[in-house]
């Protein structure tokens, strides 16, 4: 089966939901609760935010949820009542502090988009079983240390805001030497400020790697393409 379909046949099966009210208790939900159409007064549309923040707060069966339209800093503060979550996916928002993420232990596959006031990941560094993270549209992370740890990462995207475009700063990627099982790495809108991009090369099990050309990188990008698993 191919991934494509995989993704429809997933959201067929996953439900959209805009009201608390909707909610029945399933695993897996998408959640579309701000940007709301104008049949929602302004108040209505508050009040909507309001009780899923009520709803998050406290631990539910969830374990699977994707927030489809803007997550606001207090709705993604809310997400500290849901430990038990192993998929969490966020379109775009304006949350910067990552700290609801730390009780996520069995978290597996993080997306954190649109994360444009994103500049401390410290607490992923506690996601012990994240094995998918992608971290995009921020605009600077001057300490990506702590991803270090994240010893069973295989599939890896950091970029900065690719739709406008707006190129973001990572200080170095070190950290890469760390992660030896990663298989799957996206360098897109982003530069490393450090210019060293050969972690790449020693990365034993990569299958598919991609970088944004830098001038000044090293090794030089052509070198890059030429010794490593090129993603066209």
């Amino acid at each position: 089966m191919s991934p494509t379909l995989i993704l429809v046949l997933r959201a067929a099966a996953v439900p959209m939901l805009t009201e608390v009210s909707e909610y029945k208790g399933q695993r897996a939900i998408a959640v579309s609760c701000t940007q709301l159409g104008t049949e929602f007064t302004s108040s209505r549309a508050r009040r909507v935010v309001e009780e899923w923040i009520e709803l998050l707060s406290s631990r539910t069966p969830l374990t699977d949820l994707e927030f489809t339209t803007r997550t606001p800093k207090r709705l993604f503060a809310a997400l500290a009542g849901q430990p038990q979550l192993t998929r969490l996916v966020v379109k775009w928002g304006d949350y910067a502090d990552l700290s609801p993420l730390r009780s996520m232990s069995g978290l597996r596959h993080l997306e954190l988009r649109g994360a444009s006031a994103v500049t401390d990941v410290g607490p992923v560094a506690e996601l012990h079983n994240l094995r998918l993270l992608a971290l995009e549209g921020f605009r600077t992370i001057e300490d990506p240390s702590p991803l270090a740890t994240v010893h069973r990462l295989t599939d890896l995207e950091i970029g900065g805001a690719w739709m406008s475009p707006r190129n973001g700063h990572i200080a170095t990627i070190g950290f890469l030497r760390e992660l030896q099982d990663l298989e799957k790495v996206l360098l897109h809108t982003v530069v490393v400020d450090d210019l060293d991009y050969s972690p790449l090369l020693d990365l034993p099990k990569l299958r598919s790697v991609r970088a944004m050309k830098v001038r000044g990188m090293r090794p030089e990008h052509d070198e890059l393409r030429r010794r490593l698993p090129w993603k066209a």
